[in-house]
């Protein structure tokens, strides 16, 4: 079995054909949902969603880093700050040992200027010495005195030196700590620069994403659009208006269920998500749009009721076979060999099975939406009312009952209860069958 048998079949049980009965008064009609309209639903679905979780995800990655980013760089700005506060602290210590230093060294320059009076003096004293032994003895004691006062200046000098050495290792200390803290603010500013940097990415790659998103949903916009108009001109081909036979897609509030919630603006996390929104709600009424047509070409006789046949009589004014008068026919003959096979045209529901008056043996199927068909003249009709037939589904034998002159079939086509002209259909659906076979043939 090959690989697209595989696929066929899965879609097939994956997706069955479904049908949906829509009551309205004492009509009912139903809409048919094919698995390939299905699945196109389903795969619009997934990638919308993988869509959303996928960019909600990395978007909250991409703030909680940033976040942990700017965390670390207050916490460095704290600490930079405070060991600006420490080195003012130094600064201002040092200024005041520097002013006791300078305080102190005015006070050496006043000691050795006392000391050179003292100097003069004990000189002055050496000369009187001579004259006077007493003035010797006390200038001796004079004496000893300023070695005292000069032994207690020099300790006091030897604590300033080491007072000045203390304050030197504790300024080295400071100047090591600032180098520290200039180095670990070179690199919270380098990291800063990252962090800018992958931010700037990551905005120019959510960007970039938007621009595909608009460039698919154009692409899908543009092949719905150009599908809708190709089907629409299968229904002008048969004379028929887009709005008779297709019915608007039915509103939850339709089906009489409540709904309701709290209202939340909605907010977008970037400037293009809300219009992105709105296309992708535009492209979306367009493919429901889509999804009707293509329910309803399905459902539209387009179909041949016979393999084998011939026109005999075409649809409008025309002269009776029977009595030669100018009458208006409502249908066309299409005439074939007695018991040729005759099929439906297009699904629907068998509404009557049996003998119609001048129809002999008639079969009538409703398609939905006000079409019907009716096949008259038959040999014999092998449906009964109620039955649900598919297209090319086999109804009945071509005859010749009722008001006939001959074997063949008259079919119609009944446009809410008037009838319009089913060569039209059949052309149409030339057209529709022969497309078919062309893309199933490039596959």
């Amino acid at each position: 079995m090959s690989a697209f048998e595989r696929g066929r079949r899965l879609v097939e049980n994956w997706f069955p054909d479904r049908q949906i009965l829509v009551r309205s008064n004492d009509s009912v009609s139903q809409l048919r949902l094919g698995k390939y309209a299905q699945l196109t639903l389903a795969l619009i679905g997934i990638v919308a969603i993988t869509w959303s979780v996928g960019v909600t995800g990395y978007s909250w990655y991409l703030d909680q880093r940033l976040a942990m980013r700017e965390e670390q760089l207050f916490r460095s700005e704290l600490s930079y700050n405070q060991l600006i506060a420490r080195v003012t602290e130094s600064q201002r210590r040092f200024g005041e040992i520097t002013s006791q230093m300078e305080d102190t060294h005015r006070n050496l320059l006043s000691m050795a200027e006392k000391n050179l009076m003292l100097q003069a003096r004990v000189q002055d004293y050496t000369s009187k010495l001579a004259v006077s032994e007493k003035e010797k003895v006390r200038i001796s004691s004079l004496r000893t005195s300023m070695d005292n006062q000069m032994n207690a200046l020099q300790t006091q000098i030897d604590g300033i030196t080491n007072r000045n050495l203390a304050l030197r290792d504790e300024l080295e200390t400071v100047e090591t700590v600032m180098s520290r803290v200039m180095r670990e603010r070179d690199q919270a500013m380098q990291r800063s620069k990252m962090l800018q940097s992958e931010l700037g990415e990551a905005r120019q790659r959510i960007a970039d994403l938007h621009t595909i998103q608009k460039q698919t949903m154009q692409r899908v916009a543009e092949t719905a659009d150009n599908t809708i108009m190709e089907l629409e001109s299968v229904l002008e081909m048969t004379g028929l208006a887009v709005d008779e036979v297709i019915t608007p897609p039915m509103k939850p509030q339709a089906f009489g269920g409540g709904v309701g919630g709290p209202f939340v603006a909605f907010e977008p996390e970037h400037p293009e998500d809300e219009q992105f929104v709105n296309v992708a709600l535009a492209v979306g009424d367009r493919m429901d749009h889509l999804a009707s047509l293509h329910d309803r070409i399905k459902r539209t006789p387009l179909g041949e009721p016979a393999e084998s046949y011939y026109l005999s009589s075409s649809y409008g004014k025309r002269k009776d076979p029977i009595n030669g008068k100018w009458a208006f026919h409502s249908g066309v003959d299409l005439a074939g060999p007695m018991k040729t096979p005759i099929y439906a045209t297009a699904p629907g529901n068998v509404v009557f099975a049996g003998w119609s008056g001048k129809y002999g043996k008639m079969v009538e199927i409703d398609h939905g939406d006000g079409l019907r068909t009716r096949f008259g003249h038959l040999y014999k009709v092998l449906v009964k009312k109620g039955d649900e037939v598919n297209l090319k589904s086999k109804i009945a034998l071509m005859g010749s009952t009722g008001r006939s002159t001959g074997s063949h079939v008259h079919y119609e086509v009944l446009v809410h209860d008037k009838q319009v002209d089913p060569i039209k259909f059949i052309e149409a659906g030339h057209y529709v069958f022969k497309n078919e076979q062309v893309t199933a043939g490039n596959e």
